[in-house]
């Protein structure tokens, strides 16, 4: 029961944040003018579109119906599979690329195809650029003379020992030629428009996608200091550390006031807040008491699972609310003081749904195949199972809303506070897969893989989504 609640309740989820109904919502066009969130601009000629990440298709077509004849071109790079299954008709050149969010060939040669529109616009001309999650992974363009393979080396080695995506997007705006607003200052002086989809907890214009539209903030020393952390500075190539070590040459210097470039404006049609208040109002129509206690969960998914299991046993195990304020306000998550006011609220003896949002990472030590939210579901529930919790029924999704959880047909996983004795019985032993790093292949053997989440690419994408159902046992 908990299982297929869980499921619906991300489904619900995923469709909040469905890219076709955000510009729906937020743009639209009526007598020789655009309007976006509220700005209007004039469409004296027809404009241009570019865009690239996991959620820009449906973007790309919804918009494309609303300009009609006043697109004139336009150049989308899309994940690696997104069109199976799918016969679409549009003037829009889409590029297939980065599958399993890898940059490829195919990406470089669509980064390099946006590189020669956005160069070849003139100051009266209007560029709408579509961004979202996965985007920097579709448009790798390193600069010379750095290679595709050494910035893909690099950026695997780095997340392979733990960097998280602040860090990773700071070593790529520094390598590239197009993020860290550089695909705005190709453009300049023309005007620019971009309609961004937010995958980065707390929507920093600068990080998401690596800030294709917006200054960079950091520099060449930042990039370094990230790579000496986690110790891959020795095996730079010499053009690495040469390119590193230099600002970006550009013959384009447009002017920025107040931290932004003036000749672009960027707005924020849609991120994870959206998907997790979908995400609690679903729950609550199944009768869940619910609330949402965190939409920026970052940190290593060993300390992540930790906490959760340590939520769950206060929740279940307090005999005070009082103990659970104090948790709350100490977690390490934090937890909104509305959220914590409205937790403890709550009848701790009737059925309870938290939910939170953001994106964790995972050390890889093994050479398993799964993804960090198959491998928080199936942690959590282990440690569940050590803390022998016997009040409540546990149950626990986490799950990427783009539908793909690392190298994986999977989006996520659910664990449960049975989980572990379930296992054994089957002769599966979680932990022999938690340290290989295996938790797809431990999942897709327990229960015959009715755990795992698989939903395809959903279009769409705004980090992950956890959900914890806590139903007391009938006395």
């Amino acid at each position: 029961m908990s299982v297929q609640v869980l499921k619906e309740i991300f489904t619900k989820s995923v469709e909040s944040v469905q890219p076709q109904n955000l510009i729906t919502k937020q743009v639209s066009v009526s007598s020789g003018h655009l309007t976006v969130c509220g700005h209007t601009y004039p469409l004296h000629k027809p404009c241009y579109v570019v865009g690239f990440g996991k959620a820009v298709l449906g973007m790309a077509l919804e918009l494309e119906k609303l300009l009609k004849d006043k697109l004139k071109m336009g150049v989308v790079t899309v994940p690696k599979g997104i069109f199976e299954n799918l016969e679409i008709q549009s003037s829009i050149k889409f590029i297939e690329g980065a599958r399993n969010n890898i940059p490829d060939e195919e990406a470089l040669s669509g980064a390099l195809e946006i590189k020669a529109l956005v160069e070849s616009l003139e100051k009266d001309d209007l560029l709408i650029v579509l961004i979202s999650g996965g985007g920097s992974a579709l448009l790798p363009l390193p600069r010379p003379p750095v290679t595709l393979t050494e910035k893909q080396n690099l950026i695997r080695e780095l997340s392979t020992r733990g960097a998280d995506i602040l860090e990773l997007n700071c070593v790529r705006k520094q390598i590239s030629v197009l993020k860290g607003g550089g695909l705005a200052e190709l453009a300049f002086p023309s005007r620019v428009i971009s309609l961004i989809l937010s995958d980065v907890v707390g929507d920093p214009l600068d990080f998401i996608a690596s800030g294709p539209t917006t200054p960079n903030c950091d520099n060449g020393k930042d990039a370094i200091t990230i790579i000496n952390k986690y110790k891959c500075y020795e095996g730079l190539s010499a053009a690495m550390r040469a390119v590193l070590g230099q600002k970006r040459e550009n013959c384009y210097f447009p002017p920025v006031k107040d931290g932004k470039y003036e000749h672009v404006d960027n707005f924020v049609i849609g991120n994870n807040q959206i998907a997790a208040e979908a995400a609690r109002q679903h729950a609550a129509s199944f009768g869940f008491q619910s609330t949402i206690i965190s939409t920026s969960v970052t940190g290593n998914v060993a300390q992540i699972s930790q906490i959760y299991a340590d939520l769950a046993r206060t929740i279940c195990n307090s005999s005070s609310k009082q103990t659970l304020k104090d948790f709350l306000e100490t977690c390490g998550l934090c937890v909104d003081p509305s959220a914590v006011d409205t937790l403890i609220s709550f009848d701790l003896a009737k059925e309870i749904c938290v939910i939170a949002a953001g994106e964790p990472t995972v050390v890889v030590n093994g050479s398993g195949k799964g993804g960090r939210n198959q491998q928080l579901a199936l942690e959590l529930s282990v440690r569940l199972n050590k803390l022998n919790i016997k009040s409540a029924d546990i149950s626990f999704l986490s799950a990427g809303t783009d539908g793909i959880d690392g190298p994986t047909d999977a989006a996520g996983a659910i664990g449960t506070s049975d989980l572990v004795n379930n296992s054994l019985e089957e002769n599966i032993k979680p932990d022999d897969y938690l340290n290989n790093n295996d938790s797809y292949t431990f999942y897709s053997k327990y229960l015959q893989g009715e755990h795992l989440i698989k939903i395809g690419h959903t279009g769409t994408n705004v980090m992950d989504i956890h959900v914890m159902l806590i139903k007391p046992k009938r006395k």
